[in-house]
């Protein structure tokens, strides 16, 4: 979850601040990258993070009810429950998947903000 053009500066303002857990600086502290090049940029996102949270929690519920012989409806409430604790997670890396899709890396970029280049 940092630039995907530098690699250095974080996408995300704080890291595990609730209040605050999906504001994203407008441009990168490094590079200065724009992290918003279009409005509604972040639309394809939500796509990204159904595809993931949906295989995740997909395989989640395969290993309790196959693997372990958990009832269903139990699988179900831990899958809530594991839902709930990760959304922010899976917020945030479907948003850093979507940039990283489209923003290349540069090592150009990435070298001259090194200490001591």
């Amino acid at each position: 979850m940092k630039c995907p053009k530098c690699r250095q500066g974080d996408l995300f303002e704080k890291p595990f601040s609730f209040s605050n857990a999906f504001n994203m600086p407008d441009h990168c502290p490094v590079c200065n990258q724009n992290y918003f090049p279009e409005p509604g940029f972040y639309y394809g996102a939500m796509f990204i993070g159904y595809g993931i949270t949906a295989w995740t929690f997909f395989f989640l519920g395969a290993i309790l009810i196959f693997l372990i012989g958990m009832d269903f409806n139990k699988a179900i409430i831990l899958i809530v429950i594991f839902a709930a604790l990760t959304f922010i997670y899976f917020f945030r890396l479907a948003r850093s998947v979507w940039i990283h899709i489209y923003v290349k890396y540069d090592p150009k970029t990435a070298l001259q903000d090194e200490p001591g280049s």
